[in-house]
């Protein structure tokens, strides 16, 4: 109101400098008349419906552009749902009145299913003309009063007031049904149809304030993700609802981190055993906060679960390739890369620009193949590994002789480096006669199939001293250097 009282006096202030105007102009188109015969006219002209009409139009302009002002701050500019500040505002505000008039209501996160296929195939363009005709399908399945809203991307969340789990739960199967027969039609008589993963939790009983509520529905919402999508997730009473709020936590985190860039690569050294010269660094993700830096074991899982670990991969990537060039690395880098990562279809063209970006040449860059993810599909893996190689790009197997499927790696494509699981390597030493005899036939194998080895979790100098006598070639682990975010040259050892 204040704006609109400060742009009225603007705009009388403006006519009355627009009548002095035109009493001047007037004088020099009419120089016979005088100041009183000028004034008159101008005194007509004013009380004509003209300048109110100008002044009606400026008001109501103003108040337009006011209202939109208010309105974007609030709303999602593709759907129209309210955005994800707003829903914090309210989801606070429907704590409150829960508490004061007693009553449940729950909260519906909605993720949409291989969303982001859609994107790569059809195109950005596409993929928001499907979330906008989501938004529709969502606003028609929540009740009347319910507060739908577009979080971020292709989460939506949608407060519930006075619903308890049950009416909650008849709302997500509405919706899922509502996904499952709504398809986009696109040129050519092509359609695009997928599903939607949802989680909800219900206040008070599952938690006590908001944070907690939307962990717990983000938590029930990767899990129904997780479990096979298509379907709706809520706590129940064999659930650890600790647990699951503790990995809600972690997803916000990650999402967090690649949206901040706070994805780092650390570096650690794998020097040549007989000599001690530093072979290669492998390249370890980090997450950094505000208080510490976060290995990748206790965040990766949640990463592959939610689909945001090709966006670490890139980030982590693009970095360390960065970071070698400013240091004036020439060597190798060492890079972790779960099966399911290899088969994402913008992995290798993301790879090239890359590489092309800065001057890195394919061979400087052994890819590790670890065993995090069951390969369903070997010949889709060895078509990718074949790929790489093709290129120019080396592999390793990391956590050798840690499961049967190492071995069936070696069978599957040609490898570079094994690098020994480090529980063979740690009990080498003393009665660990049957862990040296594994470490020492690994090193033969490896030898007749002229693949080069690695010890990792050296930690010790008498780990170093049992690696170097059992045949394996290059070593790293805290006794030769801890991970860093810079590329240093370890101290010589003995």
């Amino acid at each position: 109101m204040e704006k609109v009282q400060k742009t009225l006096i603007a705009t009388l202030l403006l006519l009355t400098c627009c009548i002095l105007l035109a009493a001047f102009s007037l004088g020099a188109f009419l120089p016979g008349w005088g100041w009183e015969k000028r004034l008159m006219i101008i005194f007509l002209i004013a009380l004509s419906p003209l300048p109110l009409m100008i002044l009606v139009f400026l008001l109501r302009t103003i108040k337009e552009h006011d209202e939109q002002t208010r309105r974007f701050a609030t709303r999602d500019a593709l759907t129209d749902l309210y955005n994800q500040h707003t829903f914090w505002d309210l989801l606070n505000y429907e704590i409150e009145r829960s508490k004061r008039q007693q009553y449940r209501f729950s909260l519906m996160l909605v993720d949409i299913d291989n969303f982001k296929a859609i994107n790569d195939r059809y195109g950005h363009e596409t993929g928001d003309r499907f979330l906008r005709q989501f938004s529709v399908l969502f606003k028609n399945a929540v009740r009347k009063g319910d507060i739908p809203a577009r979080y971020a991307g292709d989460n939506f969340t949608a407060i519930l007031p006075l619903c308890d789990e049950s009416q909650a739960r008849t709302v997500a199967l509405r919706l899922l049904e509502s996904m499952r027969r709504y398809q986009l039609v696109l040129p050519g008589n092509e359609s695009v149809q997928t599903t939607a993963s949802i989680g909800i939790a219900t206040f008070p009983d599952h938690a006590a304030d908001a944070q907690d509520l939307y962990l717990l529905a983000e938590s029930m919402m990767v899990h129904a993700k997780s479990t096979g999508k298509d379907r709706v997730s809520a706590p129940c009473e064999d659930v650890n609802i600790g647990t699951l709020k503790s990995a809600g936590a972690k997803s916000i985190m990650v999402m967090e981190a690649v949206r901040e860039l706070r994805i780092v690569p650390y570096f650690q050294p794998i020097i040549n055993v007989a000599d001690n010269t530093v072979l290669a660094y492998e390249v370890l993700t980090r997450i950094v906060t505000a208080d510490r830096v976060i290995p990748a074991a206790e965040f990766i899982d949640v990463a592959e679960s939610m689909g945001a670990i090709s966006k670490i991969n890139s980030i982590l990537m693009e970095r360390s390739f960065s970071l070698a060039n400013q240091n004036g690395y020439r060597g190798t880098l060492f890079i972790n890369l779960s099966p399911k990562a290899l088969m994402l279809a913008d992995f290798l063209p993301t790879l090239r620009a890359q590489m092309t970006a800065h001057d890195f040449d394919p061979s400087r860059i052994v890819f590790e193949i670890t065993e995090r993810d069951a390969v369903k599909n070997p010949e889709a893996v060895k078509k990718s590994v074949n790929a790489l190689r093709n290129e120019g790009f080396r592999f390793a197997i990391d956590d050798f002789g840690s499961g049967y499927a190492t071995f069936h790696y070696i069978r599957l494509f040609e490898v570079d480096f094994l690098k020994v699981d480090g529980d063979f390597i740690r009990n080498m030493g003393g009665d660990g006669g049957m862990d040296r005899a594994i470490v020492m036939n690994i090193a033969s194998l490896a030898g007749h199939l002229g693949i080069k080895t690695i010890a990792e979790y050296v930690e010790s100098a008498e780990i170093l001293s049992n690696v170097r006598s059992s045949g394996i070639q290059y070593a790293q682990g805290y006794f030769i250097d801890r991970p860093s975010p810079h590329m240093r040259n370890p101290a010589p050892y003995a």
